[in-house]
């Protein structure tokens, strides 16, 4: 008999499962479907790039429709309301849908700790429409500050705050950095880049990009000092007002654009769910990924809480790349009624792009060796060149990165 197996997500975690499925699940063995909102995987390291004109839009979303049609999987584009766990249904505003294992890879939402003011007056960076919005922001302001007069004014208009010195913050403002060094301070001659602009950083943890090697931390924190980006560390946020921040120390930084990468939480599906969770709210998975123990639920990526060596894997999208093949063995398994087998983590390693010719790689398979700068930033490159998806897309953000180097960033707001 065919089994049915429901795939919710098309991230990181759902699409590369995906690509492993067709290599060892046999069409006749199960009906494979897909459930995702929207109709397109989004690279999600690239986004800050669309943010700050350096990539188009399309560049960064792959068609989940090309992952799955032409391998005879079924994609649904739908907003999952619920799971019945009791009689093995995903619901979704359309239609029900029954199976026999169900995939849980619905990835994390923005985390706002309960700050207030967070999501009225700060930009998030998590989805396409999030970098998008941003980038019109960036551009808006320069284009309102290009006519005021007044100097008090116009430096509060051009102070950007980023709160979350993770990843995603530090490259966001070491990026921003470029496009105003290198783009944007030739077409707005009335604007004073040096004394005018201020980039703003902020963390409560004691360095920048507090979850990778201390060494990538030094030489990003050095490379943020260059591009003159203020990095205020050990401080802690408690409110967000409309072109303020306040910390907790009683201090208040003011500008205009205030972007928010504090980090992520798990997705309000998944806490729906009468599932065994951790603290964080990450489903509990076995060696297998199997949920409670049972066969007919798993999670992987951001939606599970993988101990590995008595910690949790993080949630990030290498993870979810190296969990899919292990997971997808297990899905093909459980469907054959064989034993999954456990998955044994290998880290690669981190990188952190820092701009123009700039990065830090630490690659663990190579004793944990530590690379910056030029070659560091060559490896970056490559490395995500090669994660894309898609001829198309490689070809797009290959030529995309040589004009935006050579010719500048993308700095027209269109529709």
């Amino acid at each position: 008999m065919t089994k049915r197996v429901i795939i919710l997500g098309g991230g990181f975690a759902g699409l590369h499962l995906i690509r492993r499925l067709e290599r060892i699940l046999r069409k006749a063995e199960a009906d494979v479907t897909v459930v995702d909102r929207q109709n397109y995987h989004l690279f999600t390291p690239l986004l800050y790039q669309v943010a700050t004109g350096e990539l188009p839009p399309h560049a960064v979303a792959y068609p989940l429709r090309d992952a799955t049609a032409p391998i005879g999987y079924r994609f649904v584009q739908a907003e999952v309301d619920r799971i019945d766990l009791a009689s093995r249904a995903v619901h979704t505003v359309d239609a029900d849908l029954s199976y026999d294992h169900l995939v849980i890879a619905v990835g994390s939402v923005t985390n706002d700790y309960g700050i207030p003011g967070v999501r009225e007056h700060a930009v998030s960076v998590k989805w396409l429409a999030d970098g998008e919005d941003l980038k019109r922001r960036i551009l808006d302001t320069f284009e309102d500050a290009a006519t005021i007069a007044d100097p008090t004014r116009r430096r509060e208009a051009l102070t950007f705050i980023i709160v979350g010195a993770g990843p995603v913050g530090v490259e966001l403002a070491s990026s921003l950095r470029d496009l105003m060094d290198h783009t944007l301070r030739r077409i707005y001659p009335s604007i004073d880049f040096n004394r005018d602009v201020t980039i703003h950083l902020l963390d409560g943890a004691d360095r920048v990009i507090p979850q990778m090697n201390p060494r990538l931390s030094r030489i990003a924190i050095r490379r943020l000092e260059r591009q003159r980006v203020n990095v205020l560390l050990r401080t802690l946020v408690s409110e967000i007002g409309e072109g303020c921040v306040r910390t907790k120390d009683g201090a208040e930084l003011r500008g205009r654009t205030i972007i928010w990468s504090g980090g992520v939480k798990m997705n309000p599906l998944v806490a729906s769910l009468d599932l065994p969770k951790a603290k964080d709210g990450r489903l509990i998975v076995d060696a297998t990924f199997r949920v409670g123990g049972r066969d007919d639920v798993l999670a992987l990526g951001d939606a599970a809480y993988f101990e590995y060596q008595g910690r949790p894997l993080p949630q990030l999208a290498q993870v979810a790349v190296l969990e899919a093949p292990a997971a997808a063995r297990n899905v093909a398994a459980l469907v054959r009624g064989e034993p999954p087998k456990p998955f044994v983590y290998k880290r690669k390693g981190d990188l952190i792009a820092l701009g123009r010719t700039q990065a830090g790689a630490e690659l663990a398979r190579f004793g944990g060796l530590v690379l910056s700068g030029l070659p560091a930033w060559t490896v970056w490159r490559v490395n995500y060149l090669m994660q894309l998806l898609g001829v198309r897309n490689r070809g797009t953000l290959l030529v995309e990165w040589l004009l935006s180097y050579f010719a500048g960033r993308l700095v027209a707001n269109t529709p």
